[in-house]
């Protein structure tokens, strides 16, 4: 397997970890270095960034995160993904992008982009 298909391996495995809510897999699939930066938040270190996933898509009863595309030269995965993430008092839906860099088999940055309405609909920010 080349290492452009490792790394969209890594990338989708990472996305199954989302949808499952595996934890451990989304800590032990990014370096101890590893830094985001995410539309809306700006960036964010790797410990910011497992926290808000403790804090936000873990709290979801449910969660599905579809590949629709992925894209990959050299270090870096691009992937597309419609998501869906139900609460207990509604559900969250939205596209995104995630760019993601990819060494020695582990992200090292990643980029997140999706619909800033969408997030602030299903969270009433700014109402």
């Amino acid at each position: 397997m080349s290492d452009i298909e490792k790394n969209k391996a890594i990338a989708r495995r990472y996305m199954r970890a989302v949808e499952e809510g595996d934890l451990e897999t989304i800590e032990a699939l990014q370096h101890p270095d590893c830094h985001w930066w995410i539309l809306g938040h700006g960036d964010m270190t790797r410990t910011d960034f497992i926290a808000s996933v403790k804090g936000g898509l873990l709290s979801a009863e449910r969660r599905t995160a579809n590949v629709v595309g992925i894209t990959a030269e050299g270090d870096r995965v691009a992937v597309e993904v419609s998501g869906e993430m139900v609460f207990p008092d509604r559900v969250y839906r939205n596209k995104y992008h995630n760019l993601l860099i990819i060494r020695d088999g582990q992200i090292v940055s990643g980029k997140e982009y999706m619909d800033t309405r969408a997030v602030a609909e299903a969270f009433s920010l700014g109402a």
